[in-house]
């Protein structure tokens, strides 16, 4: 199902095709699923089909990982997003945005849904592929303590990550402004160009009307309603232009989320930051907890396998550890209350009944407890929804909308998350279907999707053509791997 407007293009019955991959035919082997995503914001319609392009690119990629058993979900993870990185349309790696001072500074980071291992790097200058680092850092993690006993990073930032990249043999652009030009393509260049100019001319003409209202006795304009009122024109003059020149505007970028043959998640995330950005700053695609999230347990340790990439406005969403609330909410919500009953009249009542209900994506679980006769009877039922996990998505996403509105102009966000079912087969957990979830409130959210039953990524580009600033939409789709496809 589709709802919020964008050509999606449908993997045939129960969301799944048939095919390899490579347009040859099933895959028989090993089971595997791959979402990937190209950011939410503005992307031009002229530049559509690279951005499906380089969707797809990375499905490959990653499949090529799970298909052959070359690696885990974590290295077809970092497979896709290097490719993203590569391509000089998406704000990662090559193409990023610039900030104020007009270089590249990327982050990135990486999970491992079942050991809960992460790497990430912030503000990393002078590096081919970000997410290698962040890949090797996670890795390490794995690994344990190093010489000496010595605790190994799991986040570094600017000048040190960029060192310790170096030591581990991490592909690098060089230093020197020269060679640092590869990160930097001609379209990044120009929107520093124009940006920096709109930004210029609207700070002059808050300055101008901030000195204007202080001569004049029915206007005053001081401190924070100064800021205020900059921070609002400069976003609308921001948006205004880039919608008038149909050109793309990105506001973070690129996120993965692989799964292997027996089940095992991981996911990533990697980004060039906003246009022009303050030097140094670190933002959503870096952030633990924010950027991606893996899990194979829900929160009371039971068996749940779910990844999720949050993009959008960072510091709403980084707030609000997005990605990993979306997880937790997909495997529960929320406990709503829990009421302790007991007749008041009696000092040491024979009969005590405790409700809890459990709000969960599939419905709502209401349990009973009762205890007579020193003897404890639980009753259990669940009343079933039809949303599933698009409800955690929804509920997280406009809560960062809500927060992201009373501060800022921009309300841009996007969350791709993907649940994951697994069977037994004698010892081994087999991967059976997945379910992908893709949530936005910005105009256009760029998503692709691959899985060992199809015969070919299946990309969209969903648009929101409404001009309600804010508004949820969403895409939704569940792939069952043993279910033979009904795609020609």
């Amino acid at each position: 199902m589709a709802i919020g407007g964008g050509e999606v293009e449908s993997a045939g019955a129960e969301g799944g095709g048939g095919g390899d991959g490579t347009g040859s035919g099933p895959s028989l082997g090993r089971r595997f699923f791959v979402a990937v995503h190209v950011g939410a914001g503005f992307h031009a319609p002229a530049n559509e089909k690279v951005y499906r392009r380089a969707m797809k690119r990375a499905c490959l990629a990653a499949a090529a990982v799970l298909r052959e058993g070359s690696g885990t979900s974590l290295d077809a993870v970092a497979a896709a997003i290097r490719v993203l990185e590569d391509d000089p349309i998406t704000n990662a790696g090559r193409g990023s945005s610039l900030t104020e001072s007009g270089r590249v500074e990327c982050d990135a980071s990486i999970m491992d849904g079942s050991t809960g291992s992460y790497g990430a790097v912030g503000a990393v200058q002078g590096v081919k592929n970000p997410i290698q680092v962040a890949l090797h850092l996670a890795k390490e993690q794995m690994m344990g303590s190093s010489l000496l006993g010595r605790i190994p990073p799991m986040f570094l930032v600017g000048e040190g990550a960029y060192t310790w990249a170096k030591c581990k043999g991490i592909d690098l652009v060089g230093a020197t402004s020269e060679e640092d030009n590869w990160l930097v393509t001609e379209n990044a260049k120009a929107q520093w160009v124009k940006y920096s100019s709109l930004l210029a001319r609207a700070k002059e003409s808050v300055n101008h009307a901030t000195a204007s209202a202080s001569e004049s006795s029915s206007v005053q304009l001081q401190g924070a309603e100064a800021e205020n009122l900059s921070n609002v024109k400069k976003t609308k003059i921001f948006t205004q232009s880039v919608m008038e020149d149909d050109q793309d505007c990105v506001m973070d970028t690129v996120g993965v989320v692989c799964i292997d043959d027996h089940g095992n998640v991981a996911s990533g995330a990697s980004s060039g930051g906003i246009a022009l950005k303050v030097d140094g700053r670190v933002g959503l695609a870096a952030m633990y907890g924010s950027g991606c999230w893996a899990s194979s347990k829900g929160p009371f340790g039971t068996p749940f396998i779910v990844g999720c990439c949050a993009t959008g406005a960072g510091e709403h969403l980084i707030r609000g550890f997005a990605s990993r609330e979306c997880c937790v909410s997909a495997s529960l919500c929320l406990m709503h209350h829990v009421l302790l009953l007991a007749p008041s009249h009696e000092r040491c009542p024979r009969f005590v009944k405790i409700r809890m209900y459990l709000d969960t994506t599939e419905g709502v679980l209401f349990s009973f407890l009762k205890f007579q006769h020193y003897t404890y009877k639980l009753n259990t039922y669940l009343l079933r929804s039809p949303s599933g996990p698009a409800s955690s998505c929804t509920k997280i996403l406009r809560s960062a909308v809500q927060s992201s509105s009373e501060m800022s102009h921009d309300t841009g966000a996007g969350l791709l998350l993907v649940q994951a079912d697994v069977i037994k087969r004698g010892e081994l957990s087999v991967l059976e279907a997945t379910e992908l979830v893709a949530a936005y409130s910005s105009s256009s959210f760029g998503v692709g999707y691959f899985g060992s039953n199809m015969s070919n990524p299946k990309v969209s580009m969903l648009r929101d053509s409404r001009t309600s600033s804010g508004s949820i939409q969403h895409f939704a789709t569940r792939v069952h791997f043993g279910a033979p496809s009904s795609e020609e």
